[in-house]
């Protein structure tokens, strides 16, 4: 057996080491253990101790000898199980210590076809809802239809809602799920915004279109203000 996996889940290599031992031979005292592992005997002791004290091993006492026996390897699941619920209650006071600084945006840009799947596929893995402006159909020029046919059927399937602006002059990709306001038509652009989650996404409507995707809290949060704020404008807008 790889001892590595062992060492992964919070056992030192010399713990590791006794801990395998023992489930081969089953018993056995600390000169046995020292005698099978090649490990020193006060290291034996030591990590015995502290594999006792992890519950993954027992002794018990014959002829004035100490027997040590391993405990079933799912011992180690409930040892994992403890140390989480332990980090679980500290958690709230470990955030009130934990100060980030601000979040560094990062940038991701694609082209054509492969760029509107690629934000297509997020916007559904992600799974919330989202807002926008300078909605329009004109993706369908590049992405075959039955890529946007099952994107919007993904997003009725997720019950993923949207509120866009558009302007009356072009068209938008018609769901129940989303919510259309126009504005005035000089305020078309070659770009479409949406912004989802902690993602703020561009998609540019050139010869060959470019998408670009920035992640970062601090801008998406912003640009939902600015949405807002248009969006109660467009009121006035819409027929």
């Amino acid at each position: 057996m790889d001892k590595t996996a062992l060492e992964h889940v919070g056992l030192s290599k010399g713990e590791a080491e006794v801990y395998i031992i023992l489930l081969k031979i089953g018993e056995a005292t600390a000169s046995e253990i020292a005698k099978y592992t090649k490990i020193a005997r006060p290291n034996v002791y030591d990590y015995l101790n502290k594999l006792k004290d992890k519950g993954m091993v027992s002794f018990i006492s014959k002829k004035n000898k100490i027997h040590y026996t391993p405990s079933s390897p799912e011992k180690i699941l409930e040892y994992l199980d403890e140390k989480r619920d332990l980090i679980t209650q500290e958690l709230p006071d470990l955030l009130k210590l934990y100060s980030p600084e601000k979040e560094k945006p990062q940038v991701e840009t694609y082209e054509g076809v492969e760029g509107f799947k690629t934000l297509m596929n997020d916007i559904i893995k992600t799974g919330k809802d989202f807002v926008g402006w300078g909605a329009s159909d004109r993706v369908r020029e590049t992405v075959p239809d039955y890529i946007v046919k099952r994107y919007l059927k993904q997003r009725e399937k997720k019950k993923i809602r949207a509120r866009q602006l558009f302007v009356k002059t072009d068209g938008v990709l018609d769901t129940p799920m989303s919510k259309f306001k126009s504005i005035p038509k000089e305020f078309s652009s070659p770009a479409t915004t949406i912004v989802y989650d902690n993602k703020v996404a561009i998609m540019i409507y050139t010869a060959i279109p470019l998408i670009m995707i920035v992640k970062s809290r601090e801008l998406a949060d912003s640009y939902r203000k600015h949405f807002e704020l248009l969006w109660k404008a467009a009121r006035s807008f819409t027929k």
